[in-house]
């Protein structure tokens, strides 16, 4: 009896065949049904926070011009900072429970003065006096029930928008006598919020990590 034991322990060790049917557990099988079984249950975490960028307010369009057809030829976008045109990971937030991915754009008209710009080729050679046009997008987390820009908020617009352009130092143009409308508001509920290379990258990054570690 303590021999048979033994040998049916070593094959059990080994992988083996026991002489006994249905005594060696099949340990490659249990483990990936073990690893697929941890997989389901994590992959509800990874989609279940609600991403947005919060608190991002971004330059979508700069240029002049009273003919919308000369908009693009007149771009000014190229002397609007990097880091205004984009919103950055560090603004990534997870919306809290109550709370959805929200944004609206803003259209902002003025008066441009576009200073001489001598130092580039190609340059602006002297003072331009036009309408001026600058768009931009606002992201924030915010409750469900805001549902459209209040007046007043669109208002606030103009008044900031006058100030920070006051404040410019040494800038290549002049801007003032800023006048907004704002759009619909976007509510994103679900899904991917980011709309973009940041957004599937981190859920990407996050799934293969956790593939790789249950693997392992």
């Amino acid at each position: 009896m303590s021999y048979r034991k033994s040998i049916n322990l070593q094959n059990i060790a080994t992988n083996k065949t026991s002489p006994v049917v249905g005594l060696t557990p099949n340990y490659p099988a249990m483990r990936h049904q073990l690893h697929l079984s941890l997989l389901l249950l994590l992959l509800p975490a990874l989609f279940l926070s609600l991403k947005c960028y919060d608190k991002c307010n971004i330059v979508t369009s700069f240029t002049y011009g009273t003919d919308p057809d000369d908009w693009t030829e007149n771009s000014l976008m190229d002397r609007v900072s990097d880091k205004n045109k984009a919103c950055t990971k560090e603004q990534i937030k997870d919306c809290e429970d109550a709370e959805v991915c929200l944004s609206y754009d803003v259209a902002a008209s003025a008066d441009i003065e576009i200073h001489p710009d001598i130092d580039e080729e190609g340059g602006i050679s002297k003072v331009v006096s036009q309408e001026g046009h600058m768009g931009f997008t606002i992201s924030f987390c915010g409750p469900a029930t805001y549902t459209a820009v209040p007046p007043s908020h669109c208002d606030e617009w103009a008044t900031s928008l006058n100030e920070e352009f006051q404040k410019e130092k040494g800038s290549l143009f002049t801007v003032s006598n800023v006048d907004t409308t704002c759009s619909q508001v976007t509510v994103c509920d679900s899904g991917d919020c980011l709309a973009g290379s940041v957004a599937i990258s981190t859920t990407f990054s996050l799934l293969i990590t956790t593939l790789a570690y249950l693997l392992l």
